[in-house]
């Protein structure tokens, strides 16, 4: 039997949705409003970020719970996730391409490239949304 913190992926995914709510209204502002106006850009930035860390902390918690192998990186989390058919090929590719920029928000973050962050947010947002039901699915079919 596996122990799958399920409880805490539900609050990721939920929490996750609410910031996917948020960039989607931020990219419907288009780049410029959002890029030249302060607030708008730092509330992208939080809610890409805090989008990357569900992935990764939802990614780890279905690691753990199935016991599949240790990842080495962020990006190797969302690499099992694609090995184990949690997501699809076309996901893993953006979501990794999002687990590379999360240095920019961590690690750079006095110098996060804008312009960057909306093109890599409203390309993304689209496989953040299948994350959901993809994480359910898979855990339907794994523990049910």
């Amino acid at each position: 039997m596996y122990d799958v913190n399920t409880k805490r992926i539900d609050q990721v995914l939920a929490h996750m949705n609410r910031m996917l709510d948020l960039l989607e209204k931020l990219g419907e502002r288009g780049a410029e409003a959002v890029l030249t106006d302060e607030v708008a850009a730092l509330a992208m930035e939080r809610a890409l970020h805090l989008s990357i860390e569900g992935i990764i902390d939802v990614g780890n918690a279905l690691i753990d719970g199935f016991i599949m192998r240790d990842p080495g990186s962020y990006s190797d989390v969302v690499e099992i996730m694609r090995d184990e058919q949690v997501i699809t090929d076309e996901e893993a590719v953006t979501l990794t391409r999002l687990t590379e920029f999360r240095k920019h928000l961590v690690n750079e973050y006095t110098s996060v490239p804008t312009a960057e962050m909306f093109a890599l947010a409203t390309d993304a947002t689209p496989a953040l949304r299948q994350f959901d039901p993809r994480v359910r699915a898979f855990l339907e079919k794994e523990l049910f």
